[in-house]
């Protein structure tokens, strides 16, 4: 067996709202492609391929290697419950096995199924009996199993053999359930200019399906995808439907109880699976990475990028696996203290001193340290303190290219503080406004600080008129940079015009 996996495109699991969470496991997309040698006669035959995937996508099932072309294929979804055990053995011979409640002994008796699994009616030789209501013990006991059911989702094939042989089939479909995103940790090293960043790959199983010592690669990059009803194997209760007897709990809710069919008891869907754990703490991973120096290799795929696990894993059912694919050392950052100024707001009377936003900022370039594709995800920043490592923030990363910057905001000031006021407004013409602007600067940390004030120009006609720097755009918006010296204080004016 072989796996791909690739990702619904909804982001990092951690900042998703448990019904976003469900959403994105059920869009997250697994190719399985599994072989099989299997010795066939000459003539028509069933071919059954057990354990599918439960959220296999039916349509995009292919079978290669057949001698002959499927004539029909069928994706069988009732597993072996109890209420399919019955359903499926409605007119058939059972027994129905009581135990005496005062000498423990137990006897059985031949009756027909008639009615069930909501309601079970069998008839015996004294007539029709409903069972599960008289209060005392007893089960059903089957003889076999109906042909058909299976404990595990199943896929089916009609199939003419024209000779008989050893034939190896090659069974290859899609199924949802299986997702994958990037983790990250970055460590900000003393020198206050470089980090160190660990990438690891996150795969996450919520289905009931295990792939077990599969050769493994992932996908990056968002693929047009149309949407699917996938049809869920279903588990069906036995359960009992008793006239009223007149007790205090008659009416009440969750009061049915599940009728012992043979030894299987009643089967319930399996809850959904919690979301996956946090990156364990720096240090621990820089040693596991440093223990396991082959990590995931990264290729081009198309327009996407690949990445293949360096030996085959198994990815359990409802559990999270995660390799490493990336470890740098000493990538250079820059720290900057950012705030925006909105054209909407008039920054009129007393408006508050704001702490800025807390930004890393990151070129992904060979020649700073890094220059490899960052698949999204999320990243943790951690900051040493001494010997311990302490939490410094964490934001959702987007796909980033090789050559492009990257900002990672991972908090807010305490000692830097920038309020922008609205000095002057003014009419330029009939159909704009010239605005001046002041931003008050105050450095309160006991080393030098970069900020970064950033105007938005998303307004018709806007133009910068006056500036003490030339500016320059990032993430679409207007920005100077700034330098204070520790406990340096400044006022940063400006003016810009546009529509109003």
């Amino acid at each position: 067996m072989a796996v791909t996996l690739y990702r619904d495109g909804q982001g990092p699991v951690q900042k998703l709202s448990p019904w976003q969470k469900q959403q994105a496991f059920e869009k997250g997309l697994i190719l399985v492609s599994e072989t099989r040698t299997v010795e066939l006669p000459a003539g028509r035959h069933s071919l059954r391929f057990d354990g599918v995937a439960e959220g296999l996508i039916p349509q995009s099932a292919a079978i290669e290697g057949l001698p002959s072309g499927a004539v029909e294929r069928n994706y069988d979804y009732a597993l072996l419950s109890p209420g399919t055990l019955v359903e499926r053995s409605l007119g058939k011979p059972v027994k129905v096995v009581r135990t005496n409640r005062e000498t423990g002994r137990q006897s059985s008796v031949d009756a027909t199924l008639v009615q069930g699994p909501s309601g079970l009616m069998v008839r015996t030789a004294d007539g029709v009996e409903v069972l599960g209501c008289s209060g005392g013990a007893e089960r059903l006991v089957f003889d076999r199993a109906p042909e058909g059911l299976s404990s595990k989702p199943s896929l089916s094939a009609e199939i003419d053999v024209p000779m008989a042989g050893r034939y190896a089939l090659t069974l290859t479909y899609l199924a949802i359930g299986v997702n994958w995103q990037a983790d990250y940790v970055a460590t900000l090293n003393p020198d206050g200019r470089t980090l160190d960043l660990l990438g690891w790959l996150t795969l996450m199983n919520s289905s009931g399906t295990s792939f077990a010592d599969a050769p493994t690669q992932l996908v990056a990059g968002k693929l047009q995808r149309v949407p699917v009803n996938i049809i869920r194997p279903r588990v069906v209760p036995v359960r009992r439907d008793c006239w009223p007897m007149d007790t205090t709990t008659h009416g009440q809710p969750g009061m049915a109880g599940a009728m012992d069919v043979g030894a299987m008891p009643a089967m319930a869907p399996p809850p959904p699976p919690p979301p996956p754990p946090p990156p364990a703490p720096a240090m621990e991973m820089r040693g596991v990475v440093a223990a396991n120096r082959v990590m995931a290799q990264q290729s081009d795929l198309g327009d996407y990028k690949l990445y293949t696990l360096p030996e085959p894993v198994t990815v359990a059912a409802r559990q999270t696996k995660q390799m490493a694919f990336l470890d740098e050392k000493g990538v250079r950052y820059q720290r900057l203290y950012v705030t925006l100024v909105s054209p909407w707001n008039d920054y009129g009377g007393d408006q508050p001193v704001r702490p800025p936003q807390v930004v890393l900022r990151l070129d992904n370039k060979t020649a700073e340290g890094l220059g490899k594709p960052l698949p999204s995800g999320a990243l943790s920043v951690m900051e040493t303190i001494g010997d311990v490592p302490a939490f410094a923030g964490e934001q959702a990363v987007r796909d980033v290219a090789v050559g492009e910057p990257v900002d990672l905001a991972i908090g807010w000031g305490m000692d830097v503080r920038m309020r922008p006021r609205l000095v002057e407004d003014k009419r330029a013409d009939k159909t704009t406004v010239r605005r001046t602007y002041e931003v008050d600067l105050a450095n309160n940390k006991s080393i030098p600080i970069t900020v970064e004030i950033r105007h938005d120009p998303n307004v018709q006609f806007f133009k910068v008129v006056s500036e003490p720097a030339k500016h320059d755009i990032r993430q679409g918006q207007v920005a100077w940079r700034v330098t204070l010296k520790p406990g340096e204080s400044r006022v940063f004016r400006y003016a810009v015009r546009h529509a109003g």
